[in-house]
C-alpha cells in the first residue's frame, strides 16, 4: 500500500513539473456515445524505449504509459482503458455520461522534448430512430399540400433536424432545417422522396417518405398520364415502322422476281420434234384395185400421209 502511494506521488510530481513548463493547446473537440468507445490519438508518433506518456483527466492523474505498459491510476476508469498502437492511442471503453471533460496527454521523449495536447470529450446519448407524421392541408386533383413533422419517440437533448430530397434515382439535395417542413406536391412529384436526418455531434439516424405514401391519387393521375404518353410513343413508332416494312417488302419482292427471271434464262430449250414420213402401203382386195387415197394416218406418234384410190373392176 505504501509503495503504491509513493509511486502515485512520484508520478504526480513528474507530471506537474512537465506541465508547468508550458501551457496546453486549445482542447480538441472529441465526441463519444454512451456504452461505446472513443479514441484519443497522440499528436506525434511515440518512439524510443525511454518514452513516457502521462494522461490526466480534469485535474487528476488518469494513467501512465511507460516501458510499453499502461498503468491506470484513476479507479473510475479501471478496466476501461487500453492503449492500442504501442501507446499511440488511449481508448476509453464503455463510455459513461460522466466521462465527459478535459483530457491532457504529456509526452516526454529521450531527447528531453515535451509534447502536450488536450481533448474536450463530450459523451452523447445515441440518437433514437425517428418517425415522420403527415398532415394533408389541401388535396385537389392536381395538387397536394402537406406538412411533414419529424420526431423521435424519446426526449433527447442536443438533437438537430435536416431535410433532404431527391427525385427518382438522383442524389439527395438539401431542402430545409428544422423538425417540420411544408411541401406542395404536383402530378410530376410522384418520384420525390423526402429524407429526415436526426443527428447530434456523435450519432445520426434517418427516415424517408415518398409521395406514394402521402397523396396516392397524384400517383394514379401521373401514371395515367404516363400511360397516355406511352400510347402516343407506340403510335409514333408504328408510323415510322409501317413505311419501312412496306419498303422492305417491295425490295424482297423485286429480288425474288429478278431471281425467277435469272433461273428461266438458265433453263435449256427443248428442240422441236422432226416429222416422220411413212411409205404408203397398198392392199388389193379380190375383184378390186386399190389405189392410195389422201388420208391422214397416225403411226407411232408420227403423221403418215397416204392416198388410196379405189377403181371398180
Amino acid at each position: 500500500m505504501t509503495e503504491h502511494i509513493i509511486e502515485t506521488v512520484t508520478i504526480l510530481l513528474a507530471v506537474t513539473s512537465i506541465i508547468s513548463e508550458g501551457k496546453p493547446d486549445i482542447p480538441l473537440p472529441v465526441h463519444g456515445i454512451i456504452t461505446q468507445s472513443v479514441d484519443l490519438s497522440l499528436p506525434v508518433t511515440p518512439e524510443g524505449s525511454g518514452l513516457e506518456i502521462y494522461w490526466t483527466y480534469q485535474t487528476s492523474i488518469l494513467a501512465v504509459y511507460t516501458n510499453n505498459r499502461l498503468k491506470i491510476i484513476n479507479d473510475k476508469f479501471m478496466k476501461r482503458l487500453e492503449t492500442p498502437d504501442n501507446g499511440a492511442t488511449l481508448r476509453i471503453n464503455n463510455l459513461r455520461k460522466e466521462d465527459g471533460g478535459i483530457y491532457t496527454v504529456t509526452i516526454s521523449d529521450t531527447d528531453g522534448k515535451v509534447y502536450e495536447t488536450s481533448y474536450n470529450l463530450t459523451v452523447y446519448d445515441p440518437v433514437p430512430s425517428p418517425v415522420i407524421q403527415t398532415e394533408v392541408m389541401e388535396d385537389t386533383t392536381d395538387r397536394c399540400n402537406v406538412t411533414l413533422h419529424c420526431s423521435v419517440p424519446s426526449i433527447t437533448s442536443d438533437l438537430s433536424y435536416t431535410w433532404k430530397y431527391r427525385q427518382g434515382g438522383s442524389e439527395y439535395h438539401l431542402y430545409n432545417n428544422g423538425s417540420t417542413i411544408q411541401i406542395s406536391l404536383r402530378n410530376d412529384s410522384r418520384d420525390t422522396e423526402y429524407l429526415c436526418i436526426v443527428h447530434n455531434p456523435a450519432d445520426q439516424k434517418n427516415v424517408s417518405y415518398t409521395v406514394q405514401h402521402i397523396c396516392p391519387h397524384l400517383v394514379t393521375s401521373s401514371q395515367s398520364k404516363g400511360g397516355k404518353r406511352h400510347h402516343y410513343d407506340l403510335l409514333a413508332i408504328l408510323v415510322l415502322l409501317v413505311p419501312l416494312i412496306a419498303l422492305l417488302f417491295l425490295i424482297m419482292k423485286k429480288r425474288k422476281s429478278e431471281k425467277r427471271k435469272e433461273e428461266q434464262l438458265q433453263e435449256p430449250k427443248e428442240e422441236p420434234k422432226e416429222l416422220q414420213y411413212a411409205t404408203p402401203q397398198f392392199q388389193r382386195s379380190e375383184g378390186q384395185r386399190a389405189e392410195p387415197e389422201d388420208k391422214e394416218i397416225e403411226q407411232n406418234g408420227a403423221i403418215v400421209y397416204s392416198t388410196l384410190v379405189h377403181h371398180a373392176v
